[in-house]
């Protein structure tokens, strides 16, 4: 990355840190994914039960192999996963000691958002396990909820219809069509205005583009 790029890319998420803990987040900023995913395995340590939310980002730096083989229990979905375990991993990862995804869009005032096909992912990094790491590299950050929400549905959720070989009408037409496809993969939204009190969340933004 250039370096005047990077330059403002910290200062963008500095700034994004800063909003975000006057939502009562926790959040750091690293220069890079190394960076980031050296500093979640320290915080994740072992002996741990660690949800994981389908993130790309997650996948990118590596972690799901990282963490298992620190010592930790990895508990994730996996393609073709009849639907009553897939339901039993999903409830698992709701009570693991971590939980990892990424969010589509980390606005500049402070807000999160997540958009889902089942709401599995949009459930957990609300309440139930026991703490929540968010993941998000620069190109996540968005100007307002409105244009988070436009970028997690007209960015991110065709990006990933995509790499789920998912024929829905936006992959067609290179934007969202709000749909009524049976395999649409945006039905769930949440939006973390503030930190909910009895949930541990800690936001690791990170000066590089990954995942969606």
């Amino acid at each position: 990355m250039d370096e005047n790029k990077k330059a403002f890319g910290l200062k963008a998420l500095d700034c994004a840190a800063a909003a975000l803990r006057k939502n009562n987040f926790g959040a750091e900023v690293y220069p890079d994914g190394a960076a980031a995913a050296a500093a979640l395995l320290a915080l994740a340590g072992t002996g741990k039960k660690i949800g994981l939310g389908g993130s790309v980002t997650v996948s990118e730096l590596g972690l799901p192999a990282r963490l298992a083989a620190a010592g930790n229990e990895v508990i994730t979905h996996a393609p073709g996963m009849p639907p009553e375990e897939r339901r039993r991993v999903w409830l698992a990862a709701l009570a693991s000691d971590i939980y990892l995804a990424s969010p589509q869009a980390v606005t500049s005032d402070g807000k999160l958002i997540l958009v889902d096909g089942n709401g599995n992912r949009c459930a957990a990094v609300t309440w139930g396990p026991r703490r929540i790491i968010l993941l998000a590299g620069v190109n996540k950050l968005a100007r307002n909820q409105e244009e988070g929400l436009w970028r997690a549905r007209n960015t991110a959720a065709i990006a990933n219809n995509l790499r789920l070989k998912k024929d829905n009408p936006c992959v067609k037409a290179g934007r969202c069509l709000d749909c009524a496809s049976p395999s649409r993969i945006c039905n769930v939204a949440t939006v973390l205005w503030k930190k909910p009190p009895v949930s541990d969340i800690l936001v690791l933004l990170i000066n590089e583009e990954l995942g969606y």
